[in-house]
Order: structure tokens, then C-alpha cells, then sequence
């Protein structure tokens, strides 16, 4: 165990590797190495490796004066390289080998779900059913449940099914009324939150049972899971008792002498395990900070490690001072990105500030080791919707490509009149702006941009939003939106030079693209009619979804080469609020494909004709499709109805195909049928 416990870290310019294990490491103690002394100007994005003394200073700044203003300031991947044994759909990912928190998991014998905690109770239960061949209308076989021990205040979010070692990782928050985009810079909404793990061991076929529970005091923005290595972005505010954040002069010296008291080590988040004492989490040893941060924030985000193969709990953590409201994983780097400036809200979207540009901070990633390598800057932010936000970041080769924007506001859903955009089509920028990255002398450095001089040709036209994002190896897609779908094939071999290989445009648009094969990407969004001058889509009006196959075989020429819509204006698909909204399952040369929908096809007496009509609730339904991935067909099979009556929420049903079956998940409820 001593070796375990010993922290690495070794430095090669301004690389870091550090290493911080608590169970049987004297409560987690670690290290970072200094910033390179051959750098002495770091960019104001980089992050610095910080002593206890720097980092307590910090704190103590930030919860002081100079940072009160920031505290009050309150605004309202598919793997196509092996078939299973059993065909069965799993849990849609960005990357291959990059697993994600979901709802349901299935290992091909069994379907676990996460029946989150209804009226009455206080407690999600996890469930385990058995698939069944033999049964004639394909219901699944209950096996048994257990009531997964997170605290009251805690709601599941998502299961990891850790297959190899027969567990199942259940992830939990602090229940709240705010989002990520509502409370972002209302730091005080992230004082109290906590995250919980629970480790649950499935080998007995009879009875679940509790292995281990972990509860820290932060809250999580997001997870991944590779191999036996599951990772945690974790962020947290401190909370200070008898502090008044808005240092009013009657508090000004009681406030004084309590921030002149805090040390470094009190303020970072801790971890309790078994619900045993609170240890430290994270040391202060084993943070950085963001000197050159636009903001005086005492924000915390720590990236924790936790081996879930070890038989006692072991894990490392990094934090870091600031915020982060996006990442993207892939099989060996870790990405935070935070929009350098304050935003507020215009409805529901956030609205930027013209001058916005997005810090992006890389670390390696090695089981328990995490290695901070270097942070860089790009033009502009990530768009306007949480889900989406990954999927504008993408590493291939050691390169990494983000795909940002530089409209302030969401104009999706606001009336322009086309005569608008046509008079600023001149001067318009580009609607996004490709850069890639690559590491370098201890940052990302920028090697490659689109638009760029020799290569001035716009990623969309005048008024479009960026919708649909994807980077597929050496190749990127996006779908720019105003009035047709401008599908845009990015040839990205040559980081150094970018160039746009071709573009497709066509009625509509989609919100995320999957890729079915090499040559073939599955669109989901909606379709559209265009009026000649208003729309919610900026000149159309946004009408049923619309499920399209998009041929990219020849990147010069991309093509439509099938499509379905479905419902009317008002229909809606879980899947266009999360990509986990939908099941593929590949069998031989054909794919098939399930999405839950709320399907509004009835028409309402207000109707008169118009494109902006919207039409009734009709029913909820599950739709499917079989695409023939050589004839490059796309078939609609008969929807299943839901048996649930009314219109509901459809943002947590889910959908699994298994050999001939196909079952969905509503409501905390299956409903099973042959396909």
C-alpha cells in the first residue's frame, strides 16, 4: 500500500502529474510541481500550480471585498469495430470507449434502470429485469430492486454498468430548482450542493447489494467512465458561517476578521465514505490557479478520479481555482471550458456578451493520474443549450477542434424579417468559427482557423445559429439554421489547414447527427417551412421532427439520400433535448432505430392554413425506423402507443432494442413488444 500512496509528479515544461489517493494515504495528502521557470508569463487563461499560502490568499481575497461583487451578482459516440455476440442498443455515447451516465444500462442479459424516487418517496430504487427470448409478448422478467441508499436530499441523475467487475455505479446531486445556466454566476447557489456515488455489486442474480457510498461536498457538472476509472467534475463554492456576502459597512470588520482567519484546506470540498467522518477530497497541495480570471471567484472545480476496481475506496483529485460549465472526455484528455465573461439570461437561452471568448484547459488522463497540460483561449462560446456543449469539442491525432459562436443572443425562436439579415449580409460574421488546437510548450496553442485568409468562405450565412455539431476523425459536420439546413463536411487532415470539403442544404434542420457508419450520419431535428419574411426559425416556421439520412461518402458532394417526418408543428422527441433520447441497435447491413416522441398531429380549431399553426396533443408514442445502411434506405415501422393517457414530460423516457424486442422505459415503467 505505501507505494500507492506515494504522490508522482514529474515536470517536462509545463506538464503535471499528479496523484492523490485517500483511502490509507493519511487523508489524501498531494502535490503539484511549479509552473516552468523558463515561462514565467503565463496567458491569462493558463492555470498555475498553487502553494497553501497562494491559495489561502486567494480565498480570502475572493470572500473578501474586491470579490463581492461577484458573489451577488445573481442573473435570472458509437463503436462500429465489433459486433456484440447479442444485438442489443446501448447507451448512445460521443466517444467510443467513453462511457456516459444514463438512465438504463443493459448488458445484454439484464436491463437495469433507475427508477427515480416518485410522490411519497424518499428514495430512487434500482431495478434489475431479465430480457427474455422466449416470451411471447417480449415483457421483461423482474428480477429484483434495491433502494439505492443516497441521501434524502439527493435525486440518481444516471447508472454506469460496470460490467467487468458485475457493478453498477449509481450517481447522484443535491436536488435544486436551478440549472446550470439559471444559477452560473450566482456562485451562493454553489455553496451547498453535494454529490453522491453509490457502488452497487450485481454477481448474486438474486439480491443487489450496497458495496460503498461516497458523499462530497460539491456539485457535480458531469461524469465519464473509461475502463475501471470513473471521473468527476465537481464544482463548489465555499461556505463560509457568519460571513454577509454583500459587506455591508456595519459587518465590514466582523466579516474581516472571520475571512483573515480561513486557511486554504477548510474551504476545499471533503468526502465522506460509508458514511464515515468528512476527510479532505481534494489538498490544497493539488490545486492550481487562474491568476488572469475574469472574474475574483472563489469557485472551486475539482476533477476526481475513483478506481472502481479497487476492493477499498481509492481515488485522486486536482482542483482548480474559477468555474467551468462544459467538458468533453475522450479515451485519454479531459477538457473544462468556461466562457471568460458574465452572461445573462434573455428567456431561456443565455445571453453573451459581444466580447466572449471560452478558456479551455486540458488534462491527461491515466487512471487514478491526472495531468494538467496546458489551457488555451478561442473566439466566442460553446452555443446556448448544456446538452450540446460537448459535442462542439472534439480531439483526434492530438489535435483538438472546437467549434464555438459569436451571436450574443439565441435567435432561434425570434422573428427576423429577412430583409434584416439581408442588409447586414455584408458585414455579418461568420455564424461559427472553427479552431484547433494542439499542445504545445505547456498551452493549446491555436494552428489552425475557419474561416482564415485563405480560406475567408463562412461556416453559414448571414442570421444562421449553429445547431448540429460533430467531429468524426479527420472529418467535422455542422448544421447551420435559418431557413434551409446547411450541412457543411469538414476536411480537417491537415490541422493546419482546414477547409470546408462540402455542403448540403436542405428544408429544416438537425439537432445531433450520429454517425451509422463511415459514410452515412443520421440527422434528428425538425423539419420547416419557410413565409418570405418571420418565422420562429429566423425567416420559417419549425414544424414535426424530421429524421433524415445523410449520405457523406463523397465529402465534395453530401447528400439527402432518405427522409421521414414526423407529427406537425408542436411534435416533439426526447432525443432533441438528449442524445441518450434514442436507441440504435446495428444487425448485419441494417440499423435499427427508436425514439419516444410526443406526437401533436391533431388538428386544433384556432388552425387556419398558416405554417405557424401549432396542433394538438395527439398521443405520446414510440417511433421506429429499420435503414439499410447499402441501399441507403430509411423505413417507417408502426409507432407503439403509450398506454399512459395525456400529454407528459418525455425528457426521462428512454428506449432499448434487443434482438427482436424492443422495449420502452416511461414513467418508471416498461412497455415491451416484439419489433
Amino acid at each position: 500500500m505505501e507505494s500507492r500512496c506515494k504522490t508522482m509528479a514529474s515536470r517536462t515544461g509545463f506538464i503535471l502529474l499528479i496523484s492523490a489517493f485517500l483511502s490509507g494515504c493519511s487523508g489524501g495528502t498531494g502535490s503539484v510541481s511549479d509552473s516552468a521557470p523558463d515561462n514565467p508569463a503565463l496567458a491569462p487563461w493558463s492555470l498555475r500550480a498553487a502553494t497553501d499560502a497562494e491559495l489561502t490568499a486567494h480565498f480570502r481575497s475572493a470572500l473578501g471585498p474586491p470579490g463581492a461583487g461577484y458573489q451577488n451578482t445573481i442573473h435570472p459516440t458509437l463503436d462500429f469495430s465489433a459486433a456484440p455476440a447479442v444485438a442489443f442498443s446501448g447507451t448512445t455515447l460521443q466517444e467510443a470507449g467513453v462511457d456516459e451516465a444514463d438512465l438504463i444500462k443493459s448488458d445484454g442479459v439484464h436491463v437495469f434502470s433507475l427508477d427515480q424516487a416518485s410522490a411519497g418517496s424518499t428514495r430512487d430504487t434500482l431495478r434489475r429485469q431479465q430480457l427474455n427470448g422466449a416470451a411471447a409478448n417480449a415483457s421483461l422478467v423482474p428480477a429484483d430492486s434495491l433502494k439505492i441508499p443516497f441521501s434524502g436530499n439527493v435525486g440518481g441523475t444516471g447508472l454506469y454498468l460496470d460490467s467487468e467487475r458485475r457493478q453498477l455505479v449509481a450517481v447522484g446531486n443535491e436536488s435544486v430548482n436551478w440549472g446550470i445556466y439559471e444559477a452560473w454566476f450566482a456562485p451562493q447557489s454553489w455553496s451547498t450542493g453535494v454529490t453522491e456515488v453509490a457502488l452497487i455489486d450485481a454477481s448474486s442474480p438474486t439480491q443487489m447489494q450496497t458495496r460503498r457510498t461516497l458523499r462530497m461536498t460539491a456539485r457535480m457538472i458531469g461524469s465519464r467512465r473509461i475502463g475501471s476509472t470513473l471521473y468527476l467534475v465537481l464544482r463548489s463554492y465555499p461556505q463560509v458561517a457568519g460571513i454577509d456576502p454583500s459587506w455591508p459597512a456595519e459587518k465590514i470588520a466582523s466579516n474581516q476578521t472571520i475571512v483573515d482567519a480561513l486557511q486554504a484546506a477548510q474551504l476545499l470540498p471533503a468526502i465522506s465514505i460509508d458514511g464515515g467522518a468528512e476527510q479532505p477530497l481534494v489538498q490544497p497541495s493539488s490545486c492550481f490557479m487562474q491568476e488572469q480570471n475574469s472574474a475574483n471567484s472563489a469557485d472551486i472545480v475539482t476533477v476526481v478520479a475513483i478506481d472502481l476496481a479497487s476492493p477499498a475506496h481509492s481515488h485522486s483529485a486536482i482542483c482548480f481555482t474559477g468555474g467551468t460549465e462544459a467538458f468533453y472526455v475522450s479515451d485519454r484528455s479531459l477538457y473544462l471550458a468556461t466562457t471568460r465573461y458574465a452572461y445573462t439570461y434573455s428567456g431561456a437561452f443565455p445571453a453573451y456578451q459581444p466580447e466572449t471568448s471560452t478558456d479551455i484547459h486540458k488534462f491527461a488522463l491515466d487512471g487514478l493520474d491526472i495531468a494538467y497540460r496546458g489551457s488555451g483561449n478561442v473566439t466566442g462560446h460553446l452555443g446556448f443549450e448544456q446538452n450540446r456543449k460537448s459535442f462542439r469539442m472534439g480531439e483526434y491525432a492530438g489535435a483538438l477542434r472546437v467549434l464555438t459562436q459569436t451571436q450574443s443572443n439565441w435567435g432561434g425562436w425570434i422573428a427576423l424579417p429577412v430583409t434584416a439579415i439581408a442588409d447586414s449580409a455584408a458585414t455579418a460574421e461568420s455564424p461559427s468559427h472553427l479552431t484547433i488546437m494542439k499542445e504545445a510548450a505547456g498551452m493549446l496553442q491555436t494552428v489552425g482557423e475557419l474561416p482564415n485568409a485563405a480560406r475567408p468562405q463562412p461556416l453559414g450565412k448571414p442570421g444562421e445559429q449553429l445547431y448540429a455539431s460533430r467531429f468524426l476523425g479527420a472529418r467535422g459536420y455542422l448544421v447551420t439554421y435559418r431557413i434551409t439546413d446547411p450541412l457543411y463536411v469538414l476536411d480537417l487532415a491537415d490541422p493546419a489547414d482546414p477547409r470546408i470539403a462540402g455542403e448540403l442544404q436542405v428544408d429544416g434542420y438537425s439537432d445531433y447527427l450520429f454517425p451509422l457508419n463511415d459514410n452515412l450520419l443520421l440527422g434528428v431535428g425538425k423539419d420547416a417551412i419557410p413565409d418570405g419574411s418571420t418565422g420562429d426559425g429566423r425567416a420559417a416556421w419549425y414544424q414535426g421532427v424530421k429524421v433524415s439520412l445523410l449520405d457523406v461518402s463523397d465529402p465534395a458532394h453530401p447528400q439527402e439520400s432518405a427522409r421521414q417526418i414526423i407529427g406537425r408543428r408542436g411534435t416533439d422527441a426526447t432525443v432533441l433535448r438528449d442524445h441518450h433520447g434514442i436507441a440504435l441497435q446495428y444487425l448485419g447491413n441494417s440499423v435499427r432505430v427508436s425514439l419516444p416522441v410526443s406526437l401533436h398531429d391533431t388538428p386544433s380549431q384556432w388552425n387556419n392554413g398558416a405554417p405557424s399553426d401549432y396542433f394538438d396533443f395527439t398521443r405520446t408514442e414510440l417511433q421506429r425506423f429499420e435503414i439499410d445502411l447499402a441501399a441507403k434506405s430509411l423505413l417507417a415501422s408502426p409507432a407503439i402507443s403509450s398506454t399512459a393517457a395525456g400529454e407528459r414530460d418525455i425528457s426521462y423516457d428512454r428506449a432499448l432494442l434487443w434482438n427482436d424486442q424492443v422495449h420502452w422505459y416511461q414513467n418508471r415503467a416498461w412497455t415491451s413488444a416484439a419489433w
